[in-house]
């Protein structure tokens, strides 16, 4: 089996038809053939998909607190301060 990463950001996650095959797409560059998949393999699709939205919306809400938190102590940043030259201790 090989294992190919890919990431793609914000770009789009189409469905394609060609040659009466079904494809999808993710990006730019990766393409999929799902034209033999399952109904029970594309609703696992679809539970990974939302697993994964799940977690990033997570991943963003930690975030906020991080700078809410910052915020209500007067920070406008979350960070170790950085002195540059020699007389940094």
């Amino acid at each position: 089996m090989t294992t190919i990463t890919l990431s793609w950001g914000d770009r789009p996650i189409d469905l394609e038809t060609e040659d009466g095959r079904t494809f999808l797409r993710l990006g730019q560059n990766l393409r999929v053939d799902v034209t033999d998949a399952s109904p029970a393999q594309l609703d696992r699709l679809a539970d990974v998909a939302t697993d994964l939205a799940d977690h990033q919306r997570d991943r963003y809400r930690a975030a906020d607190v991080a700078d809410e938190v910052a915020a209500e102590d007067g920070h406008r940043f979350v960070g170790v301060l950085y002195q540059r030259g020699a007389e940094a201790a």
